[in-house]
């Protein structure tokens, strides 16, 4: 029988932890967000501009390794949305600086901010002109005989793109991380996205793609309540000092929405989302067929058990539809983004990654 004097003296302590709790929470909030409401430097990784074509920029960050990997390594990240920035969080939070630490030389393409003048733009000139003059500088500064490319969710439809109508590009090594694939599995934008009534065409005639404006509202109807979610988590876990840098730093970027140009979300919602062209090697980009069977690389593809905007499914179709022979599939908790950049990721996806990569770089 239990003691009723013990279990007072627990009730009290308990009373006594959670009070002590709530003073460290409210004097946190006083210090950081009411006296010094800065937010904390991002992108600190040393980098050099290598290339540049409009605002399209391609940044060089060296090894910090004594011994140093073979290979470059490429990041292509999504092109619109938000800004790739959250690769680079926050230092002891950033995937390219673990990387660097582990003696890759990491290469990153940043789109810039898209406006309606790059309305044009679309998978044709990314897949034929602009990712191949930057591989071409990538290999001439390296010195290297090839490279490891790796695509982020979107820039992954981008890289399939590329790697299939370019068989013989000097990729030793192919990853794509939360990437879809397999549109018919795309979740919520895959019920907004995949039919003939929505207003593609009527967008990107009024705005020349999709406004920033338009983008971020997009992007929290799919989670009404997130933004309630992260104040929530903030609040229980304010008592923590290094958790509130991390969280501001997060907040910044998810809601630092850019714009999509207008040809790239056309063809990404009427060829891919609408009739999954690219998975059924139906996909034509300047009269060439995009044939993922030519994806011959070996491939690591990553994805996230709690995503909404690229569930699992979407992204594990591309393991079927490649030649590769030697592949190799990740799914870890988390979301689209903390999958790669969360709180979790410096021990389970970035290790893995690494090790992976080591194994197949040796020149």
């Amino acid at each position: 029988m239990a003691n009723p004097m013990m279990q007072a003296a627990e009730f009290m302590q308990a009373m006594q932890n959670e009070l002590h709790k709530n003073l460290t929470r409210w004097s946190n909030w006083m210090s950081d967000f009411i006296v010094s409401p800065a937010e904390p430097p991002m992108a600190q990784t040393p980098r050099d501009l290598v290339w540049k074509r409009g605002k399209i920029q391609l940044y060089r960050y060296p090894s910090q390794a004594a011994q140093r990997q073979p290979l470059p390594y490429v990041m292509v990240p999504w092109l619109g949305i938000s800004r790739p920035y959250i690769l680079d969080m926050l230092p002891g939070h950033s995937m390219i600086e673990y990387l660097v630490q582990q003696g890759h030389e990491v290469y990153l393409l940043d789109w810039g901010v898209i406006a309606e003048e790059d309305k044009n733009l679309g998978l044709e000139d990314i897949v034929f002109k602009i990712l191949p003059r930057a591989i071409d500088t990538i290999l001439a500064l390296s010195q290297a005989p090839a490279l490891n490319l790796n695509g982020f969710c979107l820039g992954g439809v981008i890289t399939n793109g590329y790697l299939s109508l370019h068989p013989d590009a000097p990729v030793r090594n192919y990853i794509a991380i939360v990437t879809p694939v397999d549109f018919e599995q795309g979740g919520l934008l895959k019920t907004w996205l995949g039919h003939a009534a929505f207003p593609t065409d009527l967008l990107v005639r009024q705005y020349g793609g999709i406004p920033t404006s338009l983008m971020g509202m997009g992007f929290k109807m799919l989670r009404p309540t997130g933004d309630a979610a992260s104040l929530s988590g903030l609040w229980f876990n304010m008592n923590k000092k290094d958790y509130i840098p991390i969280y501001k730093a997060m907040d910044r970027w998810a809601n630092d929405f850019v714009g999509m140009p207008g040809r790239f979300f056309s063809q990404i919602q009427h060829e891919l989302y609408a009739q999954n062209k690219m998975l059924k090697g139906e996909l034509m980009l300047q009269g060439r067929r995009v044939n993922l069977r030519n994806i011959q690389q070996p491939m690591f593809v990553a994805a996230a058990s709690k995503d909404h905007i690229v569930p699992p499914l979407a992204a594990k179709g591309l393991l079927g539809a490649v030649g590769s022979q030697d592949k190799q599939f990740m799914e870890l908790p988390g979301g689209h983004i903390s999958v790669f950049a969360g709180r979790q990721a410096h021990t389970m996806l970035w290790p893995a990654l690494h090790a992976w990569v080591v194994e197949r770089s040796a020149v």
